[in-house]
């Protein structure tokens, strides 16, 4: 309990004011979230409501009693302050009344609660010296002297009468019923209408639920600082967010016309070339027909004819090379057009991703923003009405109050504590930062490099790969027994970070574990055991859900995963062609259901607004829309090879894994019409693949699966 006292005057005006009709509270009640609305008020916010309602201030959502408004407790504290200052306000204005006492129309100069009226000074002073009304006086009111807002709040409750009985309303109550919501009740009540209830004596109940009441508001004070802090955070990562796009684009407008200027300036070096050689045609030209005609005219008469026909034909060869030299001239004007145009193309794309993420990042702000704002209101309004209780020293009050405080509190800490750990990541963009400023992307002929993965025990196995946070490689895969394993490498293959997890105990499943980069720093992944969770690459931290928890249709079990970092969803494909769409906070959205030519997702991937699914039983591997349509087929190399895994790049190639009698091979789609382009082998102990973004480019990485090493591919632009 407060061992400070609190006058009327230390509680603010807006704390008396309802924020609905912008008026002095009348008949005021409490919501479940402690705020207060007039009852005239409340009953027009729920008169077109069913069920439940969002509080008009700090928008938690509030369930409708069977009785309507008038099922919301009336907060007593503070219809008593509001009844003494209107008492006072009223006495100001006019201080002639009808005296309750002698009940004649004089001035009046006290009020007392015990009786209900006002008193002239000849009925005060009877009550202030006659034994019979002696227990009259904690309740008398002098109105000529006391200023209600001077009045401390301990004093202000003892002046009003203690509750009676709700249904013996002659009896003083003695009880509080906890069952109905603490209300007061006499002795006779727990023998009858209240039998078998929880009750309580008001003193035994006041200093229980302020125990409680103190250990809630110790608690909400430590998280009083980082409450306050969020708010300090946004504006910053608004600041850095404006910052890092206008430089993003500015880089990538710089390189485009950097890569515009080189083409021009080849083509105009490729036209300078052919130029010479039409000017040295023309010279061997002029001085062959020279020779002829000196000829011509040495033997005019006799070879004439001959020398026409020699002439004639000369001039058609040469004609033709000029014709030529002229068709390559147009076709160098015309590819460098094209790849000019094609540049433009790309940057005006990358641009309107850029923006759109830049607007998914300020509604994710705006979100933060919001719920940051009504958790600090629904804090001041918290301690504002705890403070205020406490202050009272009143055992009714705190018995009455207290229970409904200290329920609003459990939520309210729940939301303080509320962590937003990602929070800075919104001050980027989540669109990649290469910008293929060239043409088509190659593969280089043989993998650039190779190492082991290091802290990868015996008898552990690699089933998935993708990139981490600050150039960092997450591999994920079974472990041993009931476990699988999730680490964090560097490029050498040394270990920064590894944790096991255990699989779903009710799981038969082997616990393999698959895994896709989501941002910078969370990785989504899924075990086969129907756990999908995200793992913090910084800090080891991880979060799951059992899918068979969800409520959700799911007969088989997970098979793999993948995120889509424009809508930050994850897709979590199974065995019986079911697709699962969660958002980044693992709620899950909804379910596609791949259609029938495809037996299930042995992997997938995002390409576009498509999914790239591999078939790894019908051996095929098909992009299918969100709505469940096969859009197109993939080509599949010759041979006798089935799909396994299957990434993109930035440039949206696509690249697969293949397997087959004859080893592992990888093949890599064009972004727009998806060909085959290219075909490297690679180690015949390869399982998974995946692009990572480097200092010098990108790169495509492969993992093995029981060899523990990862290849690097070099990505090129030709």
């Amino acid at each position: 309990m407060a061992s400070s006292s609190t006058n009327v005057g230390d509680i603010e005006d807006r704390f008396f004011q309802c924020s609905l009709c912008l008026e002095t509270l009348k008949d005021p009640k409490a919501l479940p979230c402690l705020h207060r609305y007039c009852r005239k008020c409340m009953q027009m916010v729920i008169a077109k409501k069913k069920g439940t309602f969002n509080c008009p201030l700090c928008n938690e959502e509030c369930v409708i009693p069977p009785e309507g408004v008038d099922g919301f407790r009336t907060d007593f504290l503070m219809k008593s302050v509001l009844e003494c200052l209107q008492l006072q306000n009223t006495f100001k204005k006019d201080n002639v009344r009808r005296c309750h006492g002698c009940e004649e129309t004089k001035m009046v100069t006290s009020y007392c609660f015990k009786c209900g009226g006002f008193l002239c000074q000849q009925c005060s002073q009877f009550h202030l010296s006659n034994k019979m009304v002696q227990d009259h006086l904690p309740h008398l009111l002098n109105l000529q002297t006391i200023d209600v807002r001077s009045l401390a709040l301990e004093t202000l409750t003892s002046l009003t009468e203690d509750p009676r009985c709700t249904i013996h309303v002659k009896q003083m109550a003695q009880m509080c019923c906890e069952t109905c919501g603490n209300i007061p009740i006499c002795v006779a009540c727990i023998f009858g209408k209240h039998k078998g209830h929880v009750t309580h004596e008001v003193k035994i109940l006041a200093e229980r639920e302020g125990e409680k009441l103190k250990k809630m508001m110790s608690e909400l004070e430590e998280c009083r600082d980082n409450l306050y802090e969020i708010p300090k955070r946004l504006s910053k990562v608004r600041q850095a967010l404006e910052a890092n796009i206008t430089e993003q684009l500015e880089k990538a407008r710089s390189a485009n016309k950097k890569a515009s200027g080189r083409i021009l300036k080849k083509a105009e070096e490729d036209r300078a070339v052919l130029e010479k050689k039409r000017v040295e045609i023309i010279k061997r030209k002029k001085e062959d027909l020279d020779q002829v005609h000196r000829e011509l005219e040495e033997e005019m008469k006799k070879l004439k004819a001959k020398y026409d026909n020699i002439l004639k034909g000369k001039e058609q060869n040469y004609s033709r090379e000029e014709e030529k030299v002229a068709t390559q001239t147009s076709v160098v004007n015309e590819k460098s057009s094209v790849k000019v145009e094609d540049l433009n193309n790309k940057l005006r794309s990358y641009e309107e991703r850029v923006k759109a993420s830049r607007v998914d990042n300020e509604k994710r702000i705006t979100e933060v923003a919001d719920h940051s704002t009504h958790t600090i209101n629904r804090y001041e309004n918290f301690t504002a009405t705890a403070k205020t209780v406490q202050a009272s020293h009143d055992e009714w009050t705190e018995a009455q109050c207290l229970p409904a405080i200290t329920a609003a509190g459990k939520t309210l800490i729940e939301d303080a504590k509320k962590e937003f750990g990602d929070l800075e990541s919104l001050s980027k963009t989540s669109v990649r930062d290469t910008l293929m400023l060239s043409g088509r992307v190659g593969i280089t002929g043989s993998h650039e490099s190779v190492v082991d993965i290091k802290g990868i025990g015996s008898g552990w196995e690699v089933q998935g790969i993708t990139s981490g946070s600050d150039g960092h490689i997450v591999v994920t895969g079974y472990a041993k027994g009931d476990k699988s394993h999730i680490t964090v490498i560097n490029r050498q293959g040394g270990v920064v970070r590894q944790d096991q997890i255990n699989k779903v105990a009710e799981s038969k499943n082997k616990p393999l574990r698959h895994c896709r980069s989501l941002s910078d720093h969370l990785t989504a992944t899924v075990c086969e055991s129907n756990q999908v969770g995200l793992y913090d690459n910084r800090s080891g931290k991880y979060v799951s859900k059992n899918i068979r928890d969800m409520n959700i249709s799911w007969p088989g079990w997970a098979s793999c995963v993948c995120t889509d970092d424009r809508l930050n969803n994850i897709y979590v494909g199974g065995s019986e062609r079911d697709v699962l769409v969660f958002d980044d906070q693992l709620n899950y959205h909804r379910t596609v259901k791949l259609p029938e030519i495809i037996h299930y997702a042995r992997d997938i991937a995002v390409h576009d607004d498509h999914l790239i699914v591999c078939d790894y039983e019908g051996g095929r591997s098909y992009a299918v829309s969100m709505q469940a349509e096969v859009v197109y087929q993939l080509p599949k190399p010759d041979g006798d090879w089935v799909p396994r895994s299957v990434c993109t790049d930035s440039s949206q190639y696509i690249y697969m894994l293949w397997i087959g009698s004859g080893g592992r091979i990888l093949t890599q789609y064009s972004h727009d019409d998806h060909q085959l382009l290219a075909t490297r082998e690679v180690d015949g102990d390869a399982r998974c693949i995946a692009t990572i973004i480097t200092d010098k480019g990108e790169k495509l990485l492969v993992g093995t699966l029981r060899s523990k090493k990862m290849y690097r591919f070099g990505l090129v632009a030709e």
